[in-house]
């Protein structure tokens, strides 16, 4: 299974890595790969298991493995910090705004990744643009 994206190209490919996952959680990161939604050149091949066009297969891009790691544990950090002290916030009366924060983290990491996605891919575009015209990025 595929994970994350990252160091998008204008022909629309970008990085993503191949995990060992339990439970769709990645455990270990087996190699990364640049692939493609659509077919943009001859020298891609399909891999049917992903849905996807890969045009080529390199080592572990580590930085994209911290970053996947690093939104699992946002995605799941408040849930357990909630579980954890669920009963010292019922003393205290706060259980309700605790329940509160803690959907809202986790609705911060899911929602997160498609904004920074769209800012990253913006100020890439402008980096090729820039370079075609002959200008430093």
């Amino acid at each position: 299974m595929v994970y994350g994206q990252r160091d998008y190209w204008p022909d629309g490919s970008y990085i993503t890595t191949e995990w060992f996952v339990v439970a769709w959680v990645p455990i270990i990161p087996l190699c990364s790969k640049r692939i493609s939604d659509i077919k943009t050149n001859d020298f891609a091949k399909y891999d049917a298991s992903g849905g996807f066009y890969v045009y080529e297969t390199m080592g572990v891009d580590y930085k994209q493995a911290q970053f996947v790691y690093l939104w699992f544990a946002c995605l799941f950090g408040p849930s357990i910090i909630c579980a954890g002290f669920e009963d010292s916030l019922k003393k205290l009366g706060m259980d309700d705004l605790a329940a509160a924060l803690c959907l809202g983290f986790s609705a911060l990491a899911f929602v997160f990744p498609y904004f920074l996605r769209r800012w990253v891919k913006r100020r890439k575009l402008q980096e090729w643009r820039r370079q075609s015209l002959g200008l430093r990025g």
